[in-house]
């Protein structure tokens, strides 16, 4: 089954890959603490937020010349829509090269501060 989520907001016509059968099952494994959440704020600000931008809307400073803009993670009803596991291989290993400039953080980060990071991301569409 292949299941895409849309760019909501975006004038493109981009679909996000999906991540395989095994990820979208997955339950992220880090809970969700304040103290967590805090440390994460920084690893965000730190790799995400200059094209996410730093509460999340997707308009990062380095967006502007984008032709495809990042995910608004404070999009609430798309965010419901999209499993942890699938935020999680997106952080892992990147999005759709040939289109987007995300890349994966696989060899950068541990799997706890990218399951981190799922939590954080989606306290934007609260």
């Amino acid at each position: 089954m292949l299941v895409l989520w849309p760019l909501a907001g975006d004038a493109t016509d981009r679909k996000t890959p999906t991540a395989p059968e095994e990820f979208l099952t997955m339950a992220n494994p880090v809970a969700p603490t304040a103290e967590m959440l805090k440390e994460t704020a920084t690893l965000y600000d730190n790799r995400c937020s200059k094209c996410h931008g730093s509460n999340g809307d997707g308009k990062g400073s380095a967006t502007k010349d984008m032709d495809v803009k990042p995910r608004n993670y404070t999009a609430k009803a798309l965010m419901e829509t999209i499993p942890d596991g699938q935020l999680f291989w997106i952080i892992c290993y990147g999005s759709d090269p040939d289109v987007t400039e995300m890349k994966g953080y696989k060899k950068k980060l541990s799997e706890e501060q990218m399951w981190s990071l799922v939590h954080y991301i989606r306290s934007f569409a609260r």
